[in-house]
């Protein structure tokens, strides 16, 4: 598995872009010598296109010159990495086919039956949540909630057992979408379950991605899936060298029984996750469980995926509302606070999951704990972190210490020093590797999803995750990030001083490509 991860990782395909790049230009070189010239202003020709077309774009400004410097640097070979992996738009047609989807879930959201509470916070006494909220019900598709109980889990193997728990109790319909699933100890019961449940009559779809499988399960798996009875798509599926979305991956976690159950946070559906299964030490990652109103935030960034997969047209969402089916289950308990779920989109203009955490910086008075596998800042986060530090913000900042990707680990470390001298206080855990992402914001405000404090997921990955304020459960997350602090090493300001010459050097190149990795 490990070496069919590799062969078909997006850095294998860099390379095999690279090679073609220099054998073509070899050969054009050797047999078309005569044309070499023509041939190579072709070439700075298209380059100068895909340029000027980055700079005109809306996208981010780190991630404009990153791409710009690249194409400089290596015109065709950067032209090609940008044609394939860059961020890309909804198209004329998904457009056109989400919208009538996106405006019946407006709708839902205003009705009375959603219970989407955002007009009627106090915008004075709950500015915070007021905006939060009025800002994901007008970009996000989803609203503000109340009568929403959180219970959270601080590792994977917590929140397992529960899911199957949950999808047990499953009556009318279950919605799954993760980026990895694998067959194992985690997979298996979980299957057996959903395929018991589709033979009942059980409405159960799956979404999966196509890349992000590609190591862990067989081709067309989504067929295996519908022999089973379960309604299954494999989300932006691969195709080398055509597809150019195949960077733009469903980074999502999310589970919904019935409605008025839902999951999400930071594992998937692999061993690993549940530390069944050793690959970088111990695995530390979270999930919280949704039980109440808020759950339709998680049905419906759900179903606005699906639509796109489908041939299905939902502008009717009361068959999932939570109320729906909550009298089938008992009544969870009276609980505080507000809660938001929400979605991100890379084929959209708004930059959903990166506006909502720099938001958060910016309106921490106290303290700030951020949990995060990997640590890829543009200049708006890196200077909102240090800003806040140098205001008197106390930050504390828990990275993993036992790396997935080395390069990567290698980038993570070249933002500690900045950060570090402005007073942020890092952490590396040391039992393992840490993936949950997680924002815990003056003990009233947090969140728990998918979306890692890089490129990928605040730019190009499909992410969710869920506002939380003043819910019960935030001192719970707090409590589990200062044991996770306890079971971390502090990165002092000598530490970083100290950096090996040939790493300050790698990581300086590293920082240059920082957004196309």
């Amino acid at each position: 598995m490990k070496f069919f991860n590799k062969l078909f990782s997006v850095r294998t395909l860099v390379i095999l872009i690279l090679l073609i790049e220099i054998t073509l230009f070899v050969l054009a070189a050797i047999y078309f010598n005569e044309f070499f010239a023509e041939i190579k202003s072709a070439f700075t020709f298209l380059s100068l296109f895909v340029a000027l077309f980055i700079f005109s774009s809306k996208c981010n400004s780190s991630y404009k010159i990153a791409w710009l410097l690249f194409i400089i640097v290596f015109p065709a070979f950067g032209t090609v990495c940008y044609i394939l992996f860059a961020n890309k738009k909804f198209t004329y047609r998904e457009k056109k086919k989400i919208k009538p989807t996106r405006e019946a879930l407006k709708i839902a959201n205003a009705s009375k039956e959603s219970n989407n509470i955002v007009e009627k916070i106090d915008k004075v006494k709950d500015p915070d949540a007021y905006f939060i909220g009025r800002y994901l019900n007008d970009c996000a598709d989803t609203g503000i909630f109340k009568n929403t109980k959180v219970t959270y889990f601080p590792w994977g193997q917590d929140g397992w057992k529960v899911m199957l728990e949950k999808l047990e109790s499953a009556k009318h319909y279950i919605f799954m979408e993760y980026f990895i699933i694998e067959p194992g100890v985690m997979w298996d019961p979980m299957l057996e379950i959903l395929a018991r449940k589709a033979k009942e009559g059980v409405d159960v779809r799956l979404l999966y991605d196509d890349f992000g499988c590609l190591g862990t399960l067989p081709s067309r798996y989504f067929l295996k899936m519908r022999e089973l009875g379960i309604k299954c798509y494999a989300v932006n599926k691969l195709r080398p060298f055509v597809d150019i979305r195949m960077n733009n991956r469903d980074h999502r976690k999310i589970m919904v029984i019935d409605g008025h159950t839902g999951f999400t946070g930071g594992i998937n559906l692999a061993d690993e996750y549940i530390n069944e299964k050793e690959r970088f030490g111990k695995w530390k990652d979270n999930a919280i469980m949704l039980e109440g109103d808020g759950v339709f935030g998680l049905t419906s960034i759900f179903l606005s995926t699906w639509v796109l997969l489908s041939r299905e047209h939902i502008v009717d969402f009361s068959p999932y509302l939570p109320s729906l089916y909550a009298k089938e289950v008992a009544k969870p308990r009276a609980c505080s606070g507000y809660v938001a779920p929400y979605g991100s989109f890379p084929f959209a203009n708004e930059t959903i999951a990166k506006n909502i955490y720099v938001d958060l910086i910016m309106k921490a008075k106290d303290y700030i704990y951020i949990t995060t596998p990997y640590l890829i800042l543009d200049d708006e986060m890196n200077n909102a972190l240090i800003k806040a530090a140098k205001g008197g913000v106390k930050i504390k900042l828990i990275t993993p210490h036992i790396p997935d990707k080395e390069t990567v680990f290698e980038l993570t470390r070249s933002f500690y020093k900045d950060l570090v001298m402005a007073g942020v206080e890092i952490y590396e855990f040391t039992p393992g590797f840490i993936h949950a992402k997680t924002f815990v914001i003056d003990g009233e405000m947090a969140i728990v999803g998918t979306i890692n404090l890089d490129y990928r997921s605040l730019f190009l990955h499909m992410e969710n995750g869920c506002f939380m304020y003043k819910c019960d459960c935030i001192k719970d997350i707090q409590k589990d990030l200062n044991e996770t602090i306890d079971d971390s090493r502090l990165i002092t300001k000598e530490m970083v001083k100290s950096s090996p010459f040939s790493k300050r050097v790698l990581r300086f190149f590293l920082r240059m490509f920082a957004s196309a990795l």
